[in-house]
């Protein structure tokens, strides 16, 4: 099957571009359920559960995870480009939601391991093709 990059003239590709462009969505999907959580504890924030889940401080988590996301969904577009700083970016927060989903393993195994999964490909596609353009001819 031939490249969708590739031209008929036999121009140097890109490598890769699949994977960056599964690591620049699943990043974007982040940072809108991101944006979606932040947008609910607007919603939610003088009920029972702002007092049991977040000790009467869902206002500092609602800021927390609408800004996170909002920085996901600009870094999601950014690694289409390869640029450092989001692929750098995308590392970072790949390899804490891995960490941080291996704490709900007990409580959700499914759950826990689909999501790792995602961020160990997600790292995947940014540690072996985010870098430098290497074009193949």
């Amino acid at each position: 099957m031939a490249d969708p990059l590739a031209t008929r003239s036999g121009a140097a590709t890109r490598t890769g571009g699949g994977w960056i462009g599964f690591a620049g969505v699943m990043m974007i999907l982040a940072g809108m359920l991101d944006v979606v959580n932040g947008l609910w504890a607007i919603d939610h924030q003088d009920q029972p559960v702002d007092a049991l889940f977040f000790k009467d401080n869902l206002e500092a988590w609602r800021w927390f995870y609408v800004i996170v996301g909002i920085v996901l969904i600009v870094a999601g577009f950014a690694v289409f480009n390869r640029a450092s700083w989001a692929v750098m970016f995308g590392v970072i927060v790949a390899l804490l939601g891995a960490i941080s989903n291996m704490f709900w393993i007990f409580q959700y195994p499914l759950a826990s391991l689909v999501l790792v999964l995602i961020n160990v490909l997600v790292l995947y596609a940014l540690v072996v093709y985010g870098g430098r353009d290497e074009l193949s001819t």
